[in-house]
């Protein structure tokens, strides 16, 4: 009973420690961003302009969506290097973390790998030579 308890806690510990969201991760840099030319979202790679102030310095960039409203503000995702032409992605849209499908696979090879074990050590316990009920 010991060692079903023990493994069941293990499985409800990997799968907490693989979709707990990870705080180690690189942070994302936020900003707020003005729309200054909207783009018709009817067109192949529709991106409205906006506007975005990095550091001291308010610089152009090309959003990743279309539709806005002209001097609408919106929260983005600042790449890593802004230096020359860059898009920017819209916070609400950024991906937090590893994709689902990552995540679920990991979960599935863990949780796979304890019902291995624990299937081998209930076939070795199985082999295991009990004491003769009806000793002479």
């Amino acid at each position: 009973m010991l060692v079903l308890l023990v493994a069941g806690l293990v499985g409800i510990a990997t799968v907490v420690a693989l979709w707990w969201p990870n705080a180690s991760a690189e942070k994302t840099r936020l900003a707020s961003a003005t729309v200054v030319e909207p783009a018709s979202c009817g067109v192949v790679d529709a991106y409205d302009r906006v506007e975005v102030e990095i550091g001291d310095e308010v610089r152009t960039a090309k959003l990743d969506g279309c539709g806005h409203q002209e001097d609408e503000v919106v929260e983005v995702v600042l790449p890593a290097d802004t230096n020359g032409e860059f898009t920017v992605q819209a916070a609400a849209s950024a991906p937090a973390g590893p994709p689902l499908e990552t995540r679920l696979a990991a979960t599935l090879l863990c949780l796979s790998g304890l019902a291995g074990g624990l299937y081998a050590y209930l076939l070795t316990r199985r082999s295991q030579p009990t004491a003769a009920v009806g000793a002479a």
